[in-house]
């Protein structure tokens, strides 16, 4: 028995010096929430989660942006992920190429997450843009829940 906690003490402990980040560009801050709206203003749609992508106010010099998904279905929707990382964006330009992945160079705790959004709730998570050269970019943002479809939205953007 003494074998088994301190074989289980030592992966703990193993599992936790992994954890941390490199770069700390990205607010981590995720919020799950129910509409208060009216129904016939927001009303449930059978069979569809809606990701949605809301430019906010610029913070200390960065463009912001806020990651949505919306339970428009009649049932609960459970997401796991594998680890602390709920969702990641790249910046393309306009030639496709890929100027900035925000998951490159980072590291996530190593736990498993669970996170169920009942009818109507709203899953949301800030995304603090890089530094950018002026010039035309793509930004796309996904979930990077097991097993799940990604619900990526895309968006056009200029930096003058």
């Amino acid at each position: 028995m003494k074998k088994r906690v301190i074989a289980l003490t030592g992966a703990v402990l193993i599992g936790l010096s992994g954890c941390g980040t490199a770069d700390e560009e990205e607010t981590e801050e995720v919020t799950v929430s129910t509409s208060e709206s009216s129904p016939a203003e927001k009303g449930i749609v059978a069979g569809s989660m809606e990701p949605t992508l809301v430019e906010m106010d610029m913070q200390e010099g960065q463009m912001m942006y806020l990651y949505k998904i919306k339970n428009q279905t009649e049932r609960e929707k459970p997401f796991v992920f594998p680890s602390g990382q709920k969702i990641d964006f790249e910046v393309t330009n306009n030639k496709g190429e890929v100027v900035y992945r925000d998951s490159e160079n980072k590291m996530y705790t190593q736990a498993i997450e669970e996170l169920t959004l009942k009818q109507g709730e709203e899953f949301t998570q800030k995304v603090a843009l890089p530094k950018l050269d002026s010039g035309s970019y793509t930004l796309s943002v996904w979930l990077t829940a097991k097993g799940e479809s990604n619900y990526k939205v895309k968006k056009d953007i200029t930096i003058k």
